[in-house]
């Protein structure tokens, strides 16, 4: 017959606590001092990725348990979730990289929903479907170049396209705020690598 155990790291002292994270997250009972003698635990035995996913789970019971004030309704405890969700508080590096593919594609698809990359003539339908393949290429690679040049490490900015019939202030718009995006998910990008890829080297 199987038991439910947890472990109860409350008031508890030690040396090192040879036991992975795997076999604990379900059966922790904590409170924050002990949390973090646990994630000093793990960090001199260099266990680093149990003390990501330690990090990780802490950082989450944390905004769980928080008090319910206006202060971290409106402000604390919704940048602490996109924090979470955008790069797993520096422990996941994928998640902002998945979110920077994602955002060049959706960006990609509104450059060519407002008229980038349009053909204006076709001698026929064979050349036609010839260029839309090509040009949703370039729409997307343009999207790239956007999103890269938000920090001017990678690449210099393309310059702001013109579409005929679209306002100059919506493609401006949608211009720097694409850019801002790159600026940003780069950063998270670069600080979740340097916080765990970099660190092991």
């Amino acid at each position: 017959m199987l038991y439910d155990l947890k472990l109860m790291l409350q008031n508890t002292r030690y040396d090192k606590l040879f036991i992975r994270w795997h076999s604990l997250e379900k059966g922790i009972v904590y409170d924050d001092i002990a949390y973090l003698s646990l994630l000093k635990n793990f960090r001199d035995l260099n266990y680093l990725e149990d003390y990501d996913n330690c990090y990780f789970e802490y950082r989450k019971n944390r905004r769980s348990i928080a008090r319910l004030t206006l202060e971290n309704i409106l402000f604390k405890n919704p940048i602490d979730y996109f924090l979470q969700v955008s790069y797993g508080y520096g422990t996941k590096p994928l998640r902002p990289l998945g979110f920077s593919l994602m955002i060049i594609l959706v960006f990609g698809i509104f450059w060519r929903s407002i008229g980038l990359g349009r053909p204006n003539e076709a001698l026929d339908e064979y050349t036609l479907s010839d260029f839309e393949h090509d040009s949703i290429l370039e729409v997307l690679a343009f999207s790239a170049t956007v999103f890269l040049s938000g920090t001017r490490l990678f690449i210099d900015p393309p310059p702001l396209p013109k579409i005929r019939g679209r306002s100059r202030s919506l493609i401006r718009g949608a211009f720097i705020f694409e850019r801002v995006l790159g600026a940003l998910f780069s950063i998270l990008f670069f600080l979740a690598i340097s916080g765990t890829v970099v660190r092991q080297i």
